[in-house]
Order: C-alpha cells, then sequence, then structure tokens
C-alpha cells in the first residue's frame, strides 16, 4: 500500500550524513561569501593607500577578529570533511563515515577554539 512521504523538516530526524552534506554545503556557501568580500576589499586598494587603510580599519574590531577564528575554523571543518569525502570515493574509510566526520568535526572545532584564544590574546593586549 502506498504510504505518502511527510515533507515537514524534523531536524532530530537528521542522520549523520546528512548533518555533514549539509555543513559542508554550508561552509562552502559562507566560503564563497567570504571570498567575494575579500576581493572586493582587495581591489579596494587600486583606490589609492590611504583608502585601502580606512577600509581595512573596519576589519580591526574585535567582531571582526571573532568572525576570523570563526572563519579558521570553517576552514579546517571544509578542508577535513572534503578530505573525507575524497577517500570515500576511493572507497576508503567507508565503515569508518561517521566516526571521520566526528573526528573533523572536533578538529575544527578545536582549531576554531584555538584561534578564539589567539584572538582573545590580540584583544586583550
Amino acid at each position: 500500500m502506498y504510504k505518502p512521504v511527510d515533507a515537514q523538516f524534523q531536524a532530530r530526524a537528521m542522520r549523520t550524513g546528512t548533518v555533514a552534506w549539509l555543513l559542508q554545503r554550508l561552509s562552502g556557501i559562507f566560503l564563497t561569501i567570504y571570498l567575494i568580500i575579500h576581493i572586493i576589499v582587495i581591489g579596494n586598494s587600486v583606490r589609492g593607500e590611504d583608502a585601502f587603510d580606512d577600509l581595512l580599519g573596519i576589519f580591526e574590531n574585535p567582531l571582526m577578529l571573532v568572525l576570523d577564528a570563526g572563519l579558521v575554523g570553517v576552514v579546517a571543518f571544509h578542508a577535513l570533511n572534503g578530505i573525507r569525502l575524497i577517500l570515500f570515493d576511493l572507497a576508503i574509510g567507508l565503515r569508518y563515515q561517521k566516526v571521520l566526520f566526528w573526528i573533523a568535526f572536533i578538529v575544527a572545532l578545536g582549531v576554531f577554539i584555538g584561534s578564539a584564544v589567539a584572538v582573545r590574546n590580540i584583544i586583550v593586549d
């Protein structure tokens, strides 16, 4: 008998593979947006040294430094999870998908925390 599929999104029903897929896509979108902003900022260097220094002054506030720490964590996760996906494409570690995801996530979290501590030391000094 045909049973209709429930189209409602339920976060608690998501499996590790779905979470890994979603985080990989979201981190990729974030990195793309960051890269576009970075190119725009660097592109403003042609307007002269003073204009470029004024623009860089925006990025020296504590919030931006914390976002930079987050950027390092996102890059670490995206890279490690990407390596995990490449290994799966090569049929390496297929039995350890969940474990490898959590290792990538925890290492990226550690990188973020390390970056946040470094940023804190910069802000406090």
